[in-house]
């Protein structure tokens, strides 16, 4: 069959420069390989070299994208019936990502993958010095997933026992979780003093009527509105971006947490939909209503049609 081969089959990530007259050099789908052959190489070697190379590529090339866990399609917010949650936003040491269970205990996670394992890492040093780094895994192994649909199983003792030692967990993708049955009624929501953030009282109902009592805390008209009482009537695209949010965040089966502090306002949100009363109290609300009080916060509380008014209603507020 000819010469043995000299040198060694060698695949390198850039292609090499072939500075010899008896090396074969080939570029093949951006890797660099080397082929060393005596200058009596037959073609009938070269053939059966050139065939492994393509297969071994091939197989490279399925591997990669018969890797359930990639950073890109996973990212977003996944979410369980019984309100556990994982949300995938960035990698490495520096990230910050969050997973909830349905006890309604909640962290922030560093994230790194390994193979189909998402790793959520707790990273820390003790005392006295500080010097020895600690690092809690709480992995999961990715089962399947498509754009919908995430399956995971919790495969190490810490994420094991964050999940009751469940077998798997079926995650739906946020924005998959939209519920077109809820009928909006009517809503209120409360947001007790926290150092200086302003004390709200707000009702807006099926007919787009807004109130809220407004007691600004800062003594700065810079920040917020002026104390008193406001009304409007909600644009259709406020209006629809309201419904949009309370369809999206599970609310049918929706809890808080009775976490107390001292450093943020407790927040009370009651809301009526199809003939049914959501009462919800906390003073650190699960990330799954975010959204949802972000916009009520931001949207309602700061909208630009707001009014002074005299009426003086009494707002619901108790369980």
């Amino acid at each position: 069959m000819g010469s043995k081969i000299r040198d060694k089959l060698n695949i390198k990530s850039t292609a090499l420069s072939c500075m010899r007259k008896d090396t074969l050099c080939i570029k093949f789908g951006g890797l660099g390989c080397n082929l060393a052959f005596l200058p009596s190489l037959t073609f009938g070697q070269l053939n059966y070299f050139m065939m492994k190379l393509t297969l071994l590529a091939l197989l490279l090339l399925l591997s990669c994208k018969s890797s359930f866990a990639q950073p890109e399609v996973l990212k977003g917010t996944w979410i369980t019936p019984e309100q556990d949650l994982i949300e995938i936003l960035e990698l490495g040491r520096t990230s910050s990502n969050h997973m909830s269970n349905k006890l309604l205990r909640e962290d922030h996670f560093h994230l790194f993958i390994f193979g189909d394992t998402l790793s959520f890492q707790h990273i820390y040093t003790m005392s006295p010095k500080f010097e020895t780094e600690y690092i809690d895994r709480y992995d999961l192994k990715v089962i399947s997933r498509n754009d919908s649909v995430l399956v995971v199983k919790p495969v190490s003792k810490f994420s094991k026992d964050y999940f009751q030692n469940r077998p798997t967990l079926k995650l739906k993708r946020k924005p998959y979780l939209v519920d077109k049955t809820i009928k909006f009624e009517k809503l209120f929501y409360h947001a007790s003093r926290a150092w200086n953030g302003p004390t709200v009282a707000m009702q807006v109902d099926s007919n787009k009527s807004m109130y809220m009592r407004y007691t600004n805390n800062t003594g700065s008209l810079e920040r917020g509105l002026p104390t008193g009482r406001y009304k409007a009537v909600l644009d259709d695209d406020t209006y629809k971006e309201l419904i949009k949010q309370l369809q999206n965040c599970n609310l049918r089966t929706l809890r808080f947490g009775n976490i107390k502090g001292n450093d943020a306002p407790d927040i009370t949100l009651i809301v009526y939909f199809n003939g049914k009363r959501k009462y919800l109290k906390s003073m650190f609300p699960p990330r799954i209503s975010e959204e949802l009080l972000t916009f009520i916060m931001l949207r309602l509380q700061g909208y630009g049609k707001l009014i002074p008014t005299d009426e003086n209603r009494d707002l619901e507020w108790r369980p």
